[in-house]
């Protein structure tokens, strides 16, 4: 971020709690109400005690802990929140050789995008481990 700047907004802010607790709360405290934070403990998978928080929002005693400025307006599909990832294998750096694969990986969130409900997991996250259990959850290629 130092060397490139602007260049680097690509990544939101974030921090590694316990660690960066002070810089984390006084960053909080000087958004006034504005922003919002995706809180992921550390070593953890499956969607599995994510958090969106607020200002507001208590912070937890032990971590580690990885908190990431929240994207309050990302792009949407149909109004659900996505993820794509799309697949890379670097074989050599001298020269750089990479391959990327044919076939990526979309997922997308169970209920329409809001920043009004932040409790509601199906919204906000796009792990399929989370997302299967949604009541109006569809396997690729089923039917409505």
């Amino acid at each position: 971020m130092r060397e490139f700047g602007e260049e680097y907004n690509i990544v939101p802010k974030t921090w590694i709690l316990p660690y960066d607790l002070r810089i984390f709360q006084k960053e909080r405290d000087d958004t006034a109400g504005k922003m919002l934070w995706i809180l992921k403990p550390a070593a953890s998978s499956c969607g599995r005690g994510i958090k969106i928080l607020s200002k507001h929002s208590s912070l937890p005693k032990k971590g580690p802990y990885v908190v990431n400025q929240y994207i309050m307006k990302p792009h949407l599909i149909g109004g659900y929140k996505y993820d794509l990832r799309i697949y890379v294998l670097v074989t050599c750096f001298e020269p750089l050789t990479i391959y990327i694969y044919q076939d990526g990986l979309v997922r997308f969130a169970t209920q329409p995008y809001t920043t009004k409900n932040r409790k509601s997991r199906f919204a906000h996250l796009t792990n399929f481990s989370v997302n299967k259990k949604a009541t109006n959850y569809k396997k690729a290629g089923q039917k409505d």
